[in-house]
Formats: C-alpha cells, structure tokens, sequence
C-alpha cells in the first residue's frame, strides 16, 4: 500500500487540508499497519487502500457532532455521518476480505 493512495481515496471521502493532512498522518499511518497485520496475501493494494481510508474517515466522524442539536438559537442539522461513515468502513473491509486473514471466525471441535 502507498500512503499517497489512501490520501487520495480519503480525500473522496471528505475535504483535508494540508493542515489536516500533518495532523492525521498517524491515523493513515496505523490504518495502513492494522491492514497490513492482516494480510494473507500479495495483492488488492487498492482495495485496502481504500478500506484504510475509509476506516480513517470514519475514526475522524467519531470525534465530530454527529445528528441535530440546538444550543440557543443556532441549530445544526448534520444528519447521519457517523453510520454513513461506518457503513462505508465495512463496506470497503468486505470487498478487502479475500487479502486479509478472518480474525473474527474460528473453528472448533464440538465435544
């Protein structure tokens, strides 16, 4: 994976400064090495570049006012970025699945 292609693909996902770029380099950077850890085999670059940058832009919505609220007389509608974001996220981890080792199945013997 190349750390240029995830900023790229996050960039779809939401507009980044170059402020921002500095600042959430170490998002993109332990996004990039939790799929990295994972995979099981050569291949799907872009697949879990995409899935690194989707996994980012949703860590990013969690620290952000999700839904609608009013303090006093400014009311802010922001709708429901945060599930967006997550769906988003495991929408691009499944399509990276076949390049990554299943953490979450395992088998057992039935006695």
């Amino acid at each position: 994976m190349k750390t240029e292609n995830v900023w790229t693909r996050l960039r779809l996902l939401r507009a980044v400064t170059a402020q921002q770029e500095t600042d959430y380099l170490p998002l993109v950077q332990d996004a990039m090495e939790r799929l990295e850890a994972q995979r099981r085999q050569l291949g799907g670059d872009s697949l879990l570049e995409a899935a690194a940058a989707a996994l980012v832009n949703w860590q990013l919505t969690l620290t952000e006012v999700d839904g609608d609220f009013t303090a006093g007389e400014v009311r802010f509608a922001g709708g429901n970025t945060r599930e967006g974001a997550h769906q988003i996220w495991r929408d691009a981890l499944a399509a990276a699945a076949p390049y990554l080792h299943d953490e979450a199945f395992v088998f057992r013997r039935i006695s």
